[in-house]
């Protein structure tokens, strides 16, 4: 599982069902679509909950009333490039793959958060936190009725960590010394070094089966026809037939080892458009489709669908970022008047249309780690020209900003995704404020994959950018985003703070109790929010609109789709 892993992710509204199954890395954004880039981690503590709107009602437990039957279908905004989970990095590829492959030493239970059995029953740490003992269950089969054994787990964690075989991910595995079978039902993982957040390191591994793997090459698919076509596989469905390009259909996989699903069938259908999409949810076609904000009050409207909403435990938050080698934008009073200028709340209540609310730091109200004591930089055009005059910036008789040495302001570049109209409508909003201080800029859109490599190459044309992250459970994963060595892919701006770093790295070191974890984590969102190396604008409530034939789990902080095996058909 890619539980620790700061990725580029397709959000797409039920981007935000969060399944057990881990999400993954960057994709091209159909134009309809949003994208924001992802933070995935294991909690500690639940999230203490957050000011926002109240959850939908509980419906019946599945569980307890499940009917068997019926077609599910879903429409996806992208197509998967293949079923290889160690070969794909692109979130779409992750929803299919995760139909056929079950994944998760552990679990998390959807109300407390905390660790529950998965693909192994119990565990053990060592004394001194390094060496983790997993006993597997033993009635986990292969959908060819062979049993699934450490040793496929074992042999799976050989094959990502050659590194002739270019897994994407493999500095996850940086931290591991060992990954070994001790017998078929004992899956031991040693780490170098104890960490905090071991429990995540350890469970790196999607098991494949290694009597049918082992025949063929790990990455040809002209060779290895498992990569495109899966035969045997572990998860609770088994793939019928895969349509690329328009869907792929899935059956139920009755040796599930965490049940049968309740549906015969599960159908992906791939539809880019977000307008057809809700078109399909309308005619009926559809069960569930993403539904972006845009489209949100429109489907509130339709009767035949349901909204389920819940306040999540890894909310996705925006931001504007200042690309700190501007001379300019090297001043942090410069960047404290620039977040004083820009109207958080209008954001969030106009453009978002109120599913969002202001933030102030790197860390969300309902992360357990929330710290309210820090910069608030409440929208207010004056204090923003007064904080730039403090600073030495004068305006001049037209009204224009003037910079130190007496010369205009150079004009500032914005740049946001295309096809994203919230990041378009943030830009053009930013540009206008910044009118009101003297200051010019332009607004330009770029194509989503292009937009990153513009934004991580040379030379860095630009001063503000649009982007957003998702919040980790366990905070230490969010240092990836501010640590110097991941400039200029996580780190765009280029932020460099060295004790913020060596925060980080106390945050993740024995002993783990959480008081004192929490102490740093509040330290840090200080630290953050007062460089402001980014404008913190809002972070986003959870929902999904179903057609009311399904009952899908309860909402809880982890969404709807924690063990979607349980979802139904009314009948």
């Amino acid at each position: 599982m890619r539980r620790g892993l700061i990725v580029l992710m397709l959000f797409v509204i039920f981007g935000g069902l969060m399944a057990c199954a881990p999400v993954t890395a960057p994709t091209v954004a159909p134009a309809e679509t949003e994208v924001v880039q992802t933070v995935i981690a294991v909690a500690t503590r639940p999230p203490t909950p957050a000011a926002t709107r109240a959850p939908s009602a509980l419906p019946t437990n599945p569980a307890a009333n499940a009917k068997r039957g019926g077609d599910f279908v879903e429409a996806v905004s992208a197509d998967a490039a293949s079923f290889h989970i160690y070969q794909t990095t692109d979130p779409a590829s992750r929803t299919f793959q995760d139909k056929v492959y079950a994944t998760g030493l552990w679990l998390r239970d959807p109300k407390t958060l905390q660790p529950i059995p998965g693909m192994a029953q119990s565990w053990t740490v060592s004394n001194d936190g390094r060496v983790y003992t997993f006993n597997l269950r033993q009635d986990i089969k292969w959908s060819d009725g062979t049993l699934l054994t450490a040793y496929d787990f074992e042999w799976t964690f050989m094959q990502a960590n050659n590194a002739a075989n270019k897994y994407p991910y493999i500095t996850m595995f940086q931290n591991l010394a060992s990954y070994t079978a001790k017998d078929d039902y004992v899956l031991e993982v040693t780490l170098k070094q104890a960490e905090c957040v071991g429990m995540t390191t350890v469970d790196a591994i999607t098991p494949l089966p290694k009597h049918i793997w082992s025949k063929y090459p790990w990455n040809d698919p002209t060779k290895n026809p498992e990569i495109m076509n899966p035969t045997v596989v572990s998860g609770s469905y088994k793939l019928k037939e895969w349509k690329q390009g328009d869907h792929a259909t899935f059956v139920r996989n009755d040796s599930y080892y965490r049940g049968a699903p309740n549906f015969d069938s599960y159908m992906l259908r791939v539809v880019s458009n977000s307008a057809t999409q809700l078109a399909m949810l309308k005619a009926g076609q559809l069960d569930m489709a993403p539904v972006s904000v845009t489209d949100y009050a429109d489907a509130k409207k339709l009767d035949m669908l349901k909204e389920f909403a819940w306040d999540p435990a890894m909310p996705e938050w925006d931001y504007i970022g200042f690309n700190l080698r501007r001379p300019l934008l090297k001043d942090v009073e410069v960047r404290h008047a620039l977040s004083y200028a820009i109207p958080r709340q209008t954001i969030a209540d106009k453009i978002l249309n109120g599913l969002a609310k202001p933030t102030f730091s790197t860390f969300a109200p309902s992360t357990w780690v929330f710290n309210p004591d820090v910069p608030h930089y409440d929208y207010n055009i004056e204090t923003a020209k007064a904080t730039l005059r403090q600073a030495g910036y004068k305006l001049d008789a037209s009204g224009k900003l003037l910079d130190n040495t007496g010369k205009p302001w150079p004009k500032l570049k914005i740049v946001y995704n295309m096809g994203n109209k919230q990041r378009e409508q943030i830009a053009t909003t930013t540009q206008n404020e910044l009118k009101k201080l003297g200051i010019d800029s332009e607004v330009s859109t770029i194509e989503f994959q292009a937009y990153l490599d513009f934004l991580h190459r040379a030379p860095f044309d630009y001063d503000l950018y649009v982007l957003g992250w998702r919040n980790a459970f366990d905070p230490y994963f969010t240092h990836q985003i501010w640590s110097e060595a991941n400039i200029p892919t996580l780190n765009a701006g280029g932020y460099v703070n060295k004790d913020l770093e060596k925060l980080f790295e106390q945050s993740n070191r024995p002993p783990c109790d959480d008081q004192s974890r929490k102490k740093v984590f509040q330290q840090i969102q200080k630290t953050v929010s007062t460089d402001s190396p980014y404008v913190f604008l809002m972070y986003r409530t959870g929902y999904a609109f179903l057609n009311k034939r399904i009952t899908p789990n309860d909402p809880t902080a982890l969404g709807i789709s924690y063990f979607p095996e349980q979802w139904y058909i009314n009948k």
